[in-house]
């Protein structure tokens, strides 16, 4: 069998990666945005419930962000001071946290690899190495540009959707004591 080239599939030689590389990384950037935008809105409404509430039902306010997710599901969810008012914003929350929390991590804390297909679309191959037990945890995403493309319009508008709801659960009354 013979390979023939195929004259509107660009070569190796003209594949600008300049412009790949910046494509990635402005996709890397724009994910970790909506992430912070989202991190932010935690905060405050940690802030802002902390700031309301009085007596015994004090809220955490730890420094690392995954402690202070687990903070504020703490505060909204059964038993929390806000039980009540954040029974919504605890399901958004829940939500979010399932469907991006691990993606986060691979996107901040992993490696990447980027190749290109012959139609000149990116490939991302993400490779994370943590430690879980005292034993080396690894995970490996593989990600078309498409994918990708899909996972961050997901994280805009999921986060945009959990930032709402927690302005409006800043907009809660004091809990009594």
């Amino acid at each position: 069998m013979t390979v023939t080239s195929d004259e509107t599939t660009p070569s190796l030689q003209s594949i600008d990666w300049d412009a790949i590389f910046s494509e990635v990384n402005s996709w890397r950037g724009a994910c970790m945005h909506h992430f912070s935008m989202v991190e932010t809105s935690v905060t405050e409404t940690l802030l802002a419930l902390s700031a309301t509430a009085q007596g015994e039902s004090a809220v955490r306010l730890r420094h690392l962000i995954g402690q202070r997710f687990e903070d504020l599901a703490a505060a909204i969810g059964p038993g929390g001071p806000f039980e009540e008012a954040g029974r919504h914003a605890l399901s958004e929350l829940s939500q979010y946290r399932e469907k991006h929390e691990a993606f986060r991590t691979l996107l901040c804390h992993g490696t990447f690899k980027v190749t290109v297909e012959h139609n000149g679309r990116w490939i991302l191959l993400i490779r994370l190495l943590s430690i879980r037990s005292r034993q080396p945890d690894r995970a490996i995403l593989t990600l078309e540009q498409p994918e990708a493309e899909a996972r961050l319009a997901a994280v805009k508008r999921d986060g945009q959707k959990l930032a709402a709801t927690l302005g409006q659960l800043r907009k809660v009354p004091a809990v009594p004591s």
